[in-house]
Order: C-alpha cells, then sequence, then structure tokens
C-alpha cells in the first residue's frame, strides 16, 4: 500500500528525537495536528535500516533547506507561480523526481 503525504512546514512544525522507553528511540516529525515517527523495525536488520534511511534523509533534509535557502536569495517566492509549474498530486510529483526504472530506460523493449 502507498501513502503520499505533504507537509508544508508552519510556525508550529518542529522534529525530535524522543525516547520514551531507553531503548526505542523515535524521529518524530510535527506539524500541527500531523505527525509523522520514524522507527526501528522490529526484526533483523531493522537498526541498520533506520541507521541508513535517516541518514539519507538527514542529508536530503540539508539539500532542501540549501535549495530553499537560495530560491529565496534570488526574490520571494512566487507560490502562484510554483504551483503552475509543478502539480500537487502524487503522479505529478513523481513526474518530476522518480527516475526511470530500467525498464523504462531502455525503452520497454
Amino acid at each position: 500500500m502507498g501513502m503520499y503525504l505533504l507537509l508544508q512546514p508552519e510556525e508550529d512544525a518542529e522534529s525530535a528525537l524522543v525516547e520514551r522507553a531507553q531503548g526505542h528511540p523515535s524521529l518524530v516529525i510535527s506539524c500541527g495536528d500531523a505527525r509523522l515517527t520514524v522507527q526501528i523495525a522490529g526484526r533483523e536488520g531493522g537498526a541498520q535500516l533506520a541507521i541508513s534511511f535517516a541518514r539519507e534523509l538527514a542529508e536530503s533534509a540539508t539539500q532542501f533547506a540549501d535549495r530553499c535557502e537560495a530560491l529565496t536569495k534570488l526574490a520571494p517566492l512566487d507560490f502562484e507561480h510554483l504551483s503552475a509549474l509543478v502539480g500537487t498530486t502524487p503522479d505529478e510529483v513523481n513526474a518530476l523526481t522518480v527516475p526511470a526504472s530500467d525498464d523504462e530506460k531502455r525503452g520497454d523493449r
């Protein structure tokens, strides 16, 4: 089952490491009444997967922040123009961001 989640941070948005029980850390992302929690999967290799994901997420978050900062240095963002260029549906976003599979790259021979 797939899920598409769009978060547009507001003033109350935050992320935090929460460890309510020792040895069970959670990465909690909050904005308004919405919460997203990332935890270690309860299976062999789950910790390594969580570590890899968290490091990749941190790198992507830094790149996102750098890009947003660069855009706002040029001029105030024109959201009407941006939304006209980039759709907000999952298919529209995927078309711009998800690399083609190997079959698509080869032209589905």
